[in-house]
């Protein structure tokens, strides 16, 4: 079953509430400078204000990288509908030259929330491709906001968990889900996996959630930064 057709199952037969809002769109590049190309992105911010974005920003891979310069440069918006239309108004394999020449277009992808996120706050994030079966997706989610909530409990409050499918990302994103742990910075995530290492209570609750994986495809850490937001 492609991960479209689960994400309706979950709705229509395990009647999981459809609380997750949003839809977000996503360039995957190749920067020569990664510094330099996240600048000239920033010094133009009419191209988000095309599109219909609410919010833009990139994450760099840190960590486990798949090729030099990785980057995800992000946008949100506030449905899916949204989104998709704003993908269609800007093909990044036909950016300008002088934008070209900085990078390499890797694929593009919209991507749909499977479980609520309580805001936008990008930082210090690790990024996990996985495989989960569709029979235990409904009790993974559950156990991810279950999880969220402990960690937050335990001290760490700017921690969050995001879960997301791939619409249109072609066979780079095909039959897996999309997992983000996120904090605020460096410091405070790794205060959590010391926490996690320490013996924290919570950790009950991790080894549940995260047996429920049938494979981790991918394993990152990334920067985010949040550099775009629309005016009202």
């Amino acid at each position: 079953m492609n991960k479209l057709k689960l994400f309706l199952a979950f709705i229509m037969f395990f009647n999981i509430p459809l609380v997750a809002e949003g839809a977000f769109t996503t360039v995957m590049v190749s920067a020569k400078d990664t510094a330099k190309y996240i600048e000239s992105v920033k010094s133009n911010t009419a191209l988000y204000e095309a599109i219909g974005a609410d919010a833009a920003g990139y994450c760099e891979t840190i960590s486990g990288r798949d090729y030099s310069g990785q980057l995800m440069m992000w946008s949100a918006f506030s449905d899916v509908t949204s989104a998709i239309k704003g993908a269609s108004k800007y093909d990044p394999s036909k950016a300008p030259k002088e934008m070209s020449d900085m990078r390499e277009f890797k694929y593009g992808a919209t991507w749909v929330p499977l479980k609520p996120f309580a805001r936008l706050d990008p930082g210090y994030e690790r990024a996990m491709r996985v495989k989960v079966s569709s029979a235990n997706m409904p009790q993974f989610i559950q156990g991810l906001v279950k999880l969220e909530k402990e960690i937050q409990d335990a001290g760490h409050d700017t921690f969050m968990n995001g879960l997301y499918t791939a619409l249109g990302g072609g066979t780079y994103e095909a039959d897996t889900v999309y997992l983000k742990s996120i904090t605020s910075n460096v410091d405070t995530h790794g205060a959590v996996i010391d926490d996690y290492m320490a013996g924290a209570q919570w950790g009950v609750t991790f080894r549940d959630v995260t047996s429920l994986i049938d494979e981790v495809v991918n394993d990152q850490f990334e920067v985010c930064e949040q550099f775009y937001t629309a005016s009202k």
